[in-house]
């Protein structure tokens, strides 16, 4: 899911979190959870920092030109959480 501009800032990516982390490994009972945030984002790189440390998950690292929205091609950070980093 990615946040449009005028939607940055609101809270709402740590309200959406533990609900969908839980769904990944406990119903759809996959392996791990890609997050990320667009490079420049500083209120989305807090966030996904702080629920990525509460879930014990890793650094993945930058990801060049990894977005296109409309015409817009962004790096991305990515982040992820294995089902054994989560439990």
């Amino acid at each position: 899911m990615v946040f449009d501009k005028q939607f940055w800032g609101r809270g709402y990516s740590g309200e959406r979190t533990e609900v969908f982390i839980e769904i990944v490994f406990n119903v759809l009972d996959l392996e791990t959870v890609a997050v990320g945030y667009i490079d420049g984002n500083e209120q989305s790189k807090q966030a996904v920092e702080r629920y990525v440390e509460k879930f014990g998950g890793t650094d993945e690292g930058l990801l060049r030109n990894w977005l296109a929205v409309g015409s817009e091609v962004f790096d991305c950070h990515r982040y992820s959480i294995r089902r054994e980093q989560y439990q």
